[in-house]
Order: structure tokens, then C-alpha cells, then sequence
């Protein structure tokens, strides 16, 4: 019986060890344009760097110096959906990348970007740039939430999704 809890306490500290997962609530904007979405972020990342992000999006404001984005995003404020992205993060120079590679999207308001990010020394913001429709203009900004906080909005945040 020794061994057993032995062992299992040894797999569970291996599997803490192996994987860390962070939220982050934040914001996605886009440079000189009027666009606003909100989000929050559950990202996990494993000791040898790889990186997996759920990104729940809510759109707040559309581009309003554009008639196209206007009309596609009419009646879509306040609607959400989910990026999942892949890629990776540097410990040793706290960069984060990571690229769309689907979407759970109802409302279709959601590209695929990909986030050059930097973790700032303080492991409390993330902030960077993202390449939107083949443009590097995309400014992202989110802060870090305690876990049992970042739960909560996360998993409230995705069920609106998901309903």
C-alpha cells in the first residue's frame, strides 16, 4: 500500500511538473482601426515548451471606417466564439507564439491569427502583436487571473459558446 501511494503521489507531482495552465482575461484590437473584442484565455504550456490556447472572443466593436466590416458584423456585437491555437514558449526569453488552427465559431466572427506574445518578467501580462488576414497590424493585451477566477470566467465564457 506504501508503494502505491508512493507511486501515485510521484505521478501526480510528474504531472504538475509536466504541464502548467494559466488564464488570462484581454483584449484583441486593431492598429488605426475601431475594432474591439475581449477575451479569456486558458493557455497550457509544458516543460518542454509547447504551447495549447482555447481563446474565447467576444466582438465588442466593429471597424467603423469600413462599410464591409460593418455589415458583416451587424448584429454580431456581444456574440462570441473559441480559436484553439498551437505553438510554443521560450523560458528563457519569455516569448510566446502561437498560431489559430480551428474554430468553434456559431456567429462566424473569428479568423485564424497567429500571436507573437511576450510574458512580461512579472508573469502577469501578456501582450504582443498577431498577423490578421496577412497583415502583422492585430495588437493583443491580457492580464493574468488567479486560477480559481480564470476557471470560472473560462468555463462561463465557453458554455456561451457551446450552449
Amino acid at each position: 500500500m506504501k508503494q502505491f501511494v508512493l507511486i501515485f503521489s510521484l505521478l501526480c507531482t510528474w504531472q504538475t511538473v509536466l504541464s502548467q495552465t494559466t488564464y488570462y482575461k484581454g483584449e484583441w484590437t486593431r492598429v488605426n482601426k475601431h475594432e474591439l473584442f475581449t477575451g479569456i484565455f486558458k493557455i497550457d504550456i509544458t516543460n518542454d515548451g509547447k504551447a495549447q490556447a482555447e481563446l474565447v472572443w467576444t466582438i465588442l466593436a466593429a471597424d467603423s471606417t469600413s462599410r464591409y466590416y460593418l455589415d458583416y458584423y451587424n448584429g454580431k456585437k456581444g456574440k462570441s466564439g473559441i480559436e484553439y491555437a498551437e505553438g510554443f514558449f521560450s523560458a528563457v526569453t519569455n516569448d510566446l507564439y502561437l498560431a489559430g488552427k480551428e474554430k468553434d465559431d456559431p456567429y462566424l466572427i473569428l479568423g485564424l491569427d497567429k500571436y507573437h506574445l511576450k510574458l512580461a518578467s512579472n508573469k502577469q501580462v501578456l501582450y504582443g502583436t498577431t498577423e490578421t488576414e496577412g497583415t502583422n497590424e492585430g495588437l493583443f493585451y491580457a492580464i493574468k487571473l488567479n486560477n480559481e477566477s480564470g476557471v470560472k470566467a473560462f468555463m462561463t465564457a465557453k458554455t456561451t459558446v457551446k450552449k
